[in-house]
């Protein structure tokens, strides 16, 4: 993942200049996701399937 991708949002792309970005860290890798898409990490995490790495082994909440 490059520089500018790794502080924008992993769903939907916006930076921190236009959206307050959460980091996390899942499998060594630091990742980024606005409020508006937290609910998805928690409750449907099979959706982002292709953008993070071992999501599919997740269980939602």
């Amino acid at each position: 993942m490059n520089d500018t991708k790794n502080l924008a949002c992993l769903v939907c792309g916006k930076t921190e200049e236009e959206v307050p970005l959460f980091k996390l860290v899942y499998r060594g890798e630091e990742l980024r996701i606005c409020p508006q898409h937290v609910p998805l990490l928690i409750h449907e995490p099979q959706k982002l399937v292709g953008k993070v790495e071992g999501v599919e082994n997740m269980n939602p909440a």
